[in-house]
């Protein structure tokens, strides 16, 4: 069968005028190889039938060797002609616009039914080019009207598709804006229930679901130190609860930072562009770290707080460049854990902090701190000592201004008292 292109109204019209270069009527030699691609190689095609037609007659047809070569002895000189290439398990081939004469051409045939076309076939093709008509092969329109109704089918089905896009994206720019509205008016359950809708209106495309997902755990996070804040001031009977509502909103927002943290990391580069990506993270991270800052200096600490910042202050520590700031992380990281009861944690990390710099103040206080609470607990009087050694150090380098100074001092009086007193801190 034909290729599946439409050859040029010129060249066909070239064919069936029988366009002449020159008016001599000398023969010459016409002639080329038949091959198929097979897997990148040209294989010749042996015993390819060969059909050649002129203005209004046709020629002798002749047949591929093994090599795939043909020839026609009596084409005239100039005049254009029509070659038809069939036979067994290849489809059929037009070549327009042969002049006689030309040698060494290359005919490429595909895999097919075998299929022969007639004169009349061959003829009607020409007519309809001559015309103006349509040139695809007669025998191939109803496989081309079939393709056509599979392309509008699709084309269907893309411009729904992209027309929903559209108008997802659009009512997520509103509901965003209406959203931050809300929430510039301290109006947090208007705007989480913005960010909802918009979140709920395509929940798995990462263009627009993880935007959503910060923005709704930035209105919790808020909210939950509101509700904190006021609650330092209220009657005892309704404090705990507030508290417990804050430490409520800034464990849900945690686990919302991580939700958009997680479906960025794995979108795909045609739903989230690099840039919105990295500033998704780049905020989110940011305030997993507040979160962890606020939970240890409040002691207001959601259960799921630790397991999420254990996961991603470290990736914020990654990303930091300021080396104060990624040590504050570390400090604000072990206030957390001592806050929340792990010590063993809170003192790995506190001294995670000091390797990074011997004289932090927060992690020397810290950690002598946590191993003061943990050496009196289990009795464990290396551990008391430890502390001492700590404490001594912290007291001697931090400004008496220091909120902990005082109470390290007292401690450390404490500890003498029990023959325990600072000792140089072993490297």
């Amino acid at each position: 069968m034909f290729r599946k292109r439409l050859f040029s109204v010129a060249a066909l019209l070239a064919l069936a005028t029988g366009l002449a270069i020159s008016v001599s009527a000398q023969t010459a030699p016409t002639s080329g190889t038949v091959f198929m691609l097979k897997d990148g190689k040209k294989v010749p095609v042996e015993g390819a039938l060969i059909e050649a037609y002129g203005q209004s007659n046709a020629m002798t047809p002749t047949k591929t060797d093994k090599k795939g070569y043909f020839s026609f002895a009596g084409l005239m000189w100039g005049y254009k002609y029509t070659l038809v290439v069939s036979g067994e398990g290849i489809g059929p081939e037009i070549q327009p616009g042969v002049s006689g004469g030309t040698t060494r051409m290359e005919i490429e045939v595909k895999a097919g039914d075998g299929k022969h076309y007639t004169e009349a076939e061959v003829r009607d093709a020409l007519e309809k080019a001559k015309s103006g008509g349509n040139t695809v092969d007669p025998k191939t329109e109803e496989e081309a009207k079939k393709a056509q109704a599979e392309y509008e089918a699709k084309k269907k089905a893309y411009d729904e598709a992209k027309a929903k896009s559209e108008a997802n994206f659009a009512n997520a720019q509103k509901l965003v804006k209406e959203g931050d509205a809300a929430l510039d008016a301290n109006n947090y359950d208007l705007a989480i229930a913005k960010y909802d809708e918009g979140f709920n209106s395509d929940p798995e495309f990462a263009g627009t679901a993880p935007t959503f997902l910060a923005k709704k755990a930035d209105v919790q996070r808020r909210r939950g130190i509101d509700t904190y804040n006021k609650g330092t001031k209220a009657e005892r009977s309704v404090k705990l609860e507030m508290f417990a509502a804050a430490r409520k909103d800034m464990g849900d927002a945690a686990e919302n930072y991580k939700k958009a943290l997680d479906m960025v990391a794995s979108a795909s580069a045609k739903d989230i562009t690099p840039e919105n990506a990295k500033a998704l993270t780049t905020f989110s991270l940011f305030q997993i770290k507040e979160l962890v800052r606020i939970g240890g200096m409040t002691g207001q600490i959601d259960p799921r707080l630790p397991v999420i910042a254990e996961e991603f202050v470290p990736k914020y520590i990654a990303s930091e460049t300021d080396v104060a700031k990624k040590n504050a992380a570390l400090v604000n990281l072990g206030n957390m854990f001592l806050a929340s009861g792990d010590v063993e944690k809170a003192v790995k990390t506190y001294r995670e902090a000091l390797a990074a710099d011997a004289n932090n103040v927060d992690a020397l206080a810290g950690v002598g701190l946590s191993l003061v609470n943990s050496g009196y607990a289990t009795g464990d009087k290396a551990q008391l000592q430890e502390a001492a050694n700590y404490l001594g150090r912290f007291v001697s380098v931090a400004p008496d201004s220091h909120r902990l100074k005082k109470d390290a001092e007292g401690i450390l009086t404490t500890l003498k008292g029990e023959k325990i007193t600072p000792q140089k801190i072993k490297n």
